[in-house]
């Protein structure tokens, strides 16, 4: 794939869904994000003509993301095993217990020149460029606040996944378009896990 244009690399769509829930845009609310995993080691086992290699299981996926929270709903519906932001929006409500262990997060990325985007999970059309990662059936593993003196509030969550569903689906893709290209077509809603693009 050969891009034409570099500048729109450092601006990001960041779409988070709970599984049976409606996406929530995160791009102004985040910092920095990361993804690693999904491959195998390898072993080499000595045979007495050579070596043969032995694949190994592949590592778990681990995405990470890093944001500041403008609004008390930005982060805690996701730690809340909600389905959108919109839960905690009003006063008086309190957040008592975490039920994010068991509910499966999509956490989509989205690198783009083209204008009017709104999500990570739209289409992308005409003669623009994009860049996709997504990772499904992921669980929230861990959400820390902290703060500095004169600083704002961060937080940091984590996702894991296995690299494959049960089935041996995967549990990430990745799509991409050029100007030559036709369209990124716009991703599913995340219902299940036969469903997650």
């Amino acid at each position: 794939m050969a891009m034409s244009e570099k500048v729109w690399y450092n601006k990001a769509f960041v779409s988070i869904s709970a599984l049976g829930g409606n996406d929530v845009e995160l791009r102004a609310k985040t910092t920095s994000l990361g993804w690693s995993g999904g491959l195998g080691d390898i072993e080499g086992i000595d045979t007495f003509a050579g070596k043969i290699t032995r694949l190994g299981s592949k590592e778990d996926i681990e995405v990470t993301l890093d944001g500041v929270p403008v609004s008390h709903a930005d982060f805690d519906w996701i730690m809340a095993g909600q389905t959108a932001s919109s839960t905690f929006s009003s006063g008086g409500v309190a957040i008592t217990s975490s039920a994010s262990d068991n509910r499966k997060f999509r956490v989509v990325f989205l690198w783009t020149n083209q204008t009017g985007v709104t999500s990570a999970t739209q289409a992308i059309t005409g003669n623009n460029e994009a860049y996709r990662r997504g990772f499904a059936d992921l669980y929230l593993t861990s959400l820390e606040g902290s703060m500095d003196a004169g600083d704002n509030l961060t937080v940091s969550l984590t996702f894991k996944a296995t690299a494959e569903d049960e089935n041996g689906n995967n549990n990430w893709a990745v799509w991409a378009k050029d100007t030559t290209s036709g369209t990124l077509s716009a991703l599913n809603a995340y219902t299940s896990s036969t469903t997650k693009w």
